[in-house]
């Protein structure tokens, strides 16, 4: 999990607190699919799980979507 660990510290150096990240995107998405609520941070750990899903159908070999998974896992937990 070191490297898990790993990529969720750097990712976090890049775009700040994870919890916060996916509320602030649950509320753009909320905006672009015209509702009236926003999505809250789990539902967009789903939503990106299920497109890292999707690339892996694609591509299962590489390690970068399933760390991905793994790390929105871990922080999309209510």
């Amino acid at each position: 999990m070191t490297k898990l660990n790993d990529i969720l510290s750097e990712r976090q150096e890049q775009y700040g607190d994870p919890t916060e990240n996916f509320r602030k995107i649950g509320i753009m998405w909320g905006v672009i699919l015209d509702l009236p609520y926003s999505l809250a941070p789990y539902q967009v750990a789903q939503m990106m799980i299920a497109l890292k899903l999707q690339r892996i159908s694609v591509n299962p070999d590489l390690a970068d979507s399933w760390l991905d998974i793994a790390g929105y896992a871990k922080h999309g937990q209510p």
